[in-house]
């Protein structure tokens, strides 16, 4: 006689395989770090010029520089990265928190960075560079995204004026294809992740304080030679 398989057990194995399916397909990144799971939860639950702002300026060529997590969410990467711009005649976008204190509560992981202006500005741009701070450790400077091209010519370009460079990996790869950074003309970006510490060094007296990193009197010689780097390696494209 034939044995018949318990239908309890085929049914509990379609539903994890299901559950499985819909996960692997889902275009959400969950992170449990982070208080709102996509800008438009964040826009929906706070207010603009009081939690936060939007910066952005239109440039001359294709190439976009991106602060996602300006402002005192990631202190120093507005400036950086509006530096970056300033020198390359980029277009240059910046979400910035400006509470006086719990700005990290307003990040949203670059997976899920649905804010409206900064999709539209990635979208019509061919190049896009996102510059971030992480707390890993082991190098200064972290660099991934999907355009291979452009970012082996960043890590060079960084390391041959001497900056500890070197590939990012796991969650700070900016391999996602709904990375914000990857979201333009080639579906291709590149996302610079700077060690916090490393960051300081761009402000003198390492001070990345609102009023030390918005007075561009206190951007160091670390920071022109960074962002000289990075404007060399854009101008090769």
């Amino acid at each position: 006689m034939r044995k018949i398989k318990n239908p309890i057990l085929i049914s509990a194995s379609v539903v994890s395989i299901a559950m499985v399916s819909l996960l692997t397909l889902s275009p959400v990144t969950f992170s449990a770090s982070d208080k709102y799971q996509s800008m438009t939860q964040l826009q929906e639950a706070t207010q603009e010029g009081k939690d936060w702002t939007i910066k952005t300026s239109k440039g001359t060529n294709e190439t976009l520089i991106v602060a996602p997590h300006g402002g005192g969410i990631e202190p120093g990467t507005s400036e950086i990265a509006y530096e970056i711009a300033n020198k390359n005649n980029a277009s240059y976008y910046t979400f910035k928190g400006i509470r006086p204190i719990n700005n990290k509560e307003l990040h949203v992981t670059s997976a899920n960075y649905d804010e409206p202006k900064a999709q539209a500005m990635v979208h019509e741009s061919k190049n896009t560079v996102t510059i971030h701070k992480t707390a890993r450790s082991g190098n200064d400077i972290y660099v991934g995204g999907r355009d291979d091209a452009l970012r082996e010519r960043i890590t060079t370009s960084l390391r041959s004026e001497g900056f500890d460079v070197t590939e990012a990996t796991g969650n700070i790869a900016g391999r996602n294809l709904n990375n914000i950074t990857n979201q333009n003309q080639q579906k291709a970006g590149v996302q610079i992740e700077l060690n916090n510490q490393f960051a300081n060094q761009f402000f003198k007296n390492s001070d990345a304080s609102r009023p030390s990193r918005e007075n561009p009197a206190n951007w160091t010689d670390r920071m022109s030679a960074f962002t000289d780097s990075i404007n060399s390696a854009l101008n090769e494209s």
